[in-house]
């Protein structure tokens, strides 16, 4: 995927995560991007507290394509995963994982947040 693929789609992927936003959930959103580096297979914004974007988009992903097309696919996200999340990306079979910020960044931004602090 070449950095103007990986631009783009970072872009998209804050795009979902303002929708996410504006419907009164954590600002994440995650794209899952096909081997061609082109194509968005599915986009998710965050949900809950236990359905982050990337953790439901992975579960999706593994019941919907076969494990070897996920090994060369890529999950782009806002923000560095979670535990939580990096499990459910690697379990799924997903290739690649590209985010737009580290959790470091994250916590900058969003200083000592009860929710991110459990």
């Amino acid at each position: 995927m070449s950095p103007d693929q990986i631009r783009r789609h970072l872009l998209r992927a804050n795009d979902v995560a303002r929708r996410a936003a504006s419907m009164g959930r954590h600002p994440f959103g995650a794209l899952l991007v096909a081997p061609d580096g082109e194509t968005v297979l599915a986009e998710q914004g965050n949900i809950d507290t236990v359905n982050h974007a990337e953790s439901t988009l992975a579960r999706h992903a593994a019941g919907t394509y076969p494990g070897a097309y996920l090994r060369d696919c890529t999950l782009i996200t806002t923000f560095e995963p979670c535990a939580m999340c990096a499990g459910t990306v690697y379990w799924a079979g997903i290739g690649r994982v590209v985010f737009g910020a580290s959790e470091e960044a994250l916590l900058a931004l969003t200083g000592n947040h009860d929710e991110l602090s459990r």
